[in-house]
Formats: structure tokens, C-alpha cells, sequence
């Protein structure tokens, strides 16, 4: 299926592209460690192509959702979706992602954000995919005004569907272009007919994702709880797929899947975090 974009939010999306060429996710993780793939030299480049600007209202949830594509694509830290979106690192329960050293830190609340200011760092957790998470103490919070609150988790809410779709289109067009190219029995991997059908169900998710982004968008839209976590579920279904397409090859850290598989796992468990922490009861 093919999107039509406006010209202005494909003009936008270049300049992200442009603003994210030459930058990979580490290949080589170091399991069971604190890592933190913050990237100022990445983040100001985006900002000089104009992300950062994105909070500031509704009018701005289309460049949200075709630049987070774009970052999804590259498996970007995601702090620059929660920063530029919240205003600060995310932090959920006394745990921040990216967090380190941040004069304030993104609070979800029921029906609400707050801005906490951290007291100490008590200390850092390994996580799967490098986004640094911290454990802290907060030293007391101001909620925001309920109109900016929602306005913060409206572009929020978008930038990370849109996140999501992009890392399930890069996946996808890597499996298909190993299917393409790798013969097995004499006859390319895409002709057999099992490998046909996870590459459709994989478009089929990377498709809803899509669709799911570009619906956040629209004014009378609110995203659902269920529909985030529906969409980090789908994103981790699509680079299953992709997996099993590459078969061994797949799990090798030449392929670059993992860095993939493991940002959408990070991303669907915060974001079913959030769920619970913006819920009442």
C-alpha cells in the first residue's frame, strides 16, 4: 500500500533523512550493561531541521508523525521523540530512559503530566536497547496545565506510532530484500510460499502502523491506550517475521535485525508502561 503525503511533510521528512544519514545504532551490545545511545551531535542536526519545534501544537502532528517515521527507519534513540514531544526525559515509577543528568524529567500522570525534578541518581539499569534508563529520586513535581498536558501527549502519542511504523517499513524492506536475493533450492527465498506469507502478514502490520500514525493526526482522533500497545505488539510481530525470513543469518549482528527487534521491544514495554501510569485505578 503506498501513503499519499503532502508535499510540505515529504519536504520535512527529507530533511530528517538528510539530518539522520551516516548514523546506525551500535551493532555490538553490550548485554548486561548500562548503555546510553544519546547522540547531541545527532539531536542538534535534527534541530536545525526543525524537530525540535514540534511540541508546540496540533498543527505540527503531521511533521510529527513523517519525521518519527523517519526515525523509526534508523532506529533513532528515542529520546528524541520523548524530549522534543514532553519537554524532558520520560520517567515512569522512578525509572527514566535517557534520563542521565536531565534537570527534569516527563512524569505521566492519570489524565495529566507533570515535570519532576530529579533529587539523586540512585542508580543505572541495563537495558536491551540502549536507551539508558536510570533509576531515580524525584524531588517533587509540577503538573502541567491540563491544555498543554494534552497537547504534549497528543504529539507524543503520534510521534511514537510513527516511530513504530518506521521501524517495522525498514524491517520489512529488509526482509524482502533477502527474500529477493537469497535462493534457497534453486529458486529465490520470496517464491516459496511460507515466506511469502509472513512477508504479506509482516505488510499487513507495517501497513496498520501506518495508517494508525497518520489517523493520530487528525483532530476529532484520540489515540487509545490499547491502540499503542497494539501498535508496539505489531512492530515486534513484523521484526519476528523479518527473522525468520533471515533465518540464521538473522540473529547475526551483521544483519543489524537485532537493533531493530530489540528498539520495539523497548518501546512497546514503556509504552504499555504508560498505559498503567495514565490510567486511573
Amino acid at each position: 500500500m503506498t501513503f499519499d503525503v503532502p508535499s510540505d511533510l515529504a519536504l520535512f521528512a527529507e530533511s530528517v533523512r538528510a539530518a539522520l544519514s551516516g548514523w546506525e545504532p551500535p551493532r555490538e551490545p553490550e548485554l548486561g550493561a548500562w548503555q546510553d545511545d544519546r547522540d547531541d551531535a545527532l539531536a542538534r542536526r535534527l534541530a536545525d531541521a526543525g524537530w525540535s519545534e514540534l511540541w508546540a501544537g496540533d498543527e505540527l502532528l503531521g511533521a510529527a508523525v513523517a519525521g518519527g517515521i523517519e526515525l523509526g527507519r534508523a532506529a533513532a534513540p528515542i529520546c528524541l521523540v520523548d524530549e522534543v514531544t514532553l519537554g524532558a526525559p520520560l520517567c515512569i515509577d522512578g525509572r527514566a530512559r535517557h534520563g542521565r543528568g536531565a534537570a527534569s524529567l516527563a512524569l505521566p500522570q492519570p489524565c495529566g503530566l507533570a515535570l519532576g525534578v530529579p533529587r539523586r541518581e540512585i542508580r543505572a539499569e541495563p537495558t536491551i536497547d540502549g536507551s539508558g534508563t536510570i533509576e531515580v529520586e524525584i524531588d517533587g513535581w509540577n503538573p502541567l496545565e491540563p491544555v498543554a498536558a494534552v497537547a504534549c501527549w497528543r504529539a507524543w502519542n503520534a510521534a511514537t506510532l510513527a516511530y513504530l511504523a518506521g521501524l517495522a517499513a525498514r524491517v520489512l524492506e529488509l526482509a524482502v530484500e533477502h527474500a529477493r536475493s537469497r535462493e534457497q533450492f534453486g529458486a529465490p527465498l520470496a517464491s516459496i510460499p511460507a515466506v511469502q506469507s509472513r512477508l504479506a502478514d509482516a505488510a499487513l502490520a507495517t501497513d496498520g502502523l501506518t495508517l494508525l500514525a497518520w489517523a493520530a493526526t487528525r483532530s476529532e482522533f484520540a489515540v487509545q491506550d490499547s491502540e499503542l500497545t497494539w501498535a508496539g505488539t505489531a512492530c515486534c510481530e513484523v521484526t519476528a517475521n523479518a527473522h525468520q525470513v533471515h533465518g540464521a543469518f538473522g540473529f547475526a549482528l551483521e544483519s543489524g535485525l537485532h537493533a531493530y527487534y530489540r528498539r520495539a521491544r523497548s518501546v512497546q514495554a514503556w509504552a504499555v508502561a504508560v498505559r498503567d501510569a495514565t490510567s486511573w485505578g
